[in-house]
């Protein structure tokens, strides 16, 4: 199995106002994290984009980024072909997608110009996400009213061409050979992490269980969480279960896409996050 991942696009954040709850964090809650912001502006650097996964005969994508078309701040997009093309990869090539969830950032090369992007792929989606958001009736919650195009950007809008080659699961299941949707709702409904096996290892591609380090290390609340006791619970779970079990992961935001672990912390007694 080889997992790569591909650049879409960015999203570049004031880390003020990421963060909510009784205790956000502050200065120094960020100083650990410090290397992971723009080293210019202080701010922080959502990386948009997929991972592929190539295993056997299937080529997969996790997610499909913001696409081609223009966005809105914070939001940029449009990279995901080149990356795939300087791999040699074809769009045509893509024989299944599956989502972490439903969000604008996430769904965006599903079709374009009211056609599939990716026309020989199954499209896999948890079936709680596609419940939720792709009512023709779904209100924007408010954090998407001002970086969504209504007129593509729902979900009822961008997959109406794709709709015949949609297959949704549930909850923790293997939806493909080697690839395990692991439940981590919060986030949305539906959110997932993908948990690969191949020869003996694992590794996980954990979505938006997470935004930034010292959300996964610290437990930060996360301002656009659909049910933060729920999104407070799947990272919780996750982090004793990467760090337990010494399993590298990539999550959907981290900058540059890059993997990394938990390991202890070497200054003090709780745990740490390193690039690898």
């Amino acid at each position: 199995m080889r997992v790569d991942g591909l650049i879409d696009g960015e999203a570049v954040l004031d880390k003020e106002g990421l963060y909510v709850g009784d205790n956000p964090p502050g200065d120094d809650d960020w100083a650990p994290y410090a290397k992971y912001l723009d080293q210019c502006t202080g701010q922080q650097i959502n990386t948009v984009g997929s991972y592929l996964i190539r295993h056997g005969d299937r080529v997969i994508l996790q997610d499909a980024g913001m696409g081609p078309e223009p966005t809105l701040p914070p939001f940029t997009g449009g990279g995901l072909r080149s990356a795939l093309w300087a791999l040699g990869v074809s769009p045509l090539d893509i024989t299944d997608v599956i989502y972490s969830h439903l969000h604008i950032d996430h769904i965006g090369w599903t079709s374009v110009g009211g056609k599939p992007y990716f026309p020989n792929a199954t499209l896999r989606i948890d079936r709680r996400d596609w419940d939720h958001y792709s009512r023709p009736d779904y209100k924007m919650e408010d954090w998407e009213i001002p970086v969504t195009h209504a007129e593509r950007d729902l979900v009822s809008k961008r997959f109406a061409p794709v709709l015949d080659r949609i297959e949704l699961f549930d909850g923790d299941t293997e939806p493909l050979p080697g690839i395990v949707a692991l439940d981590a709702s919060g986030h949305t409904p539906g959110s997932t992490v993908l948990e690969l096996r191949s020869d003996g290892e694992k590794g996980l591609l954990i979505g938006d269980l997470v935004h930034t380090q010292g959300e996964l290390v610290e437990g930060w609340e996360f301002v656009i969480n659909h049910d933060r006791r729920m999104a407070a619970e799947a990272i919780e779970r996750f982090r004793k279960y990467i760090y337990d079990n010494k399993i590298p992961f990539a999550a959907a935001h981290f900058p540059g896409l890059l993997w990394g672990r938990l390991k202890k912390d070497p200054g003090g007694s709780g745990i740490a996050y390193e690039t690898l």
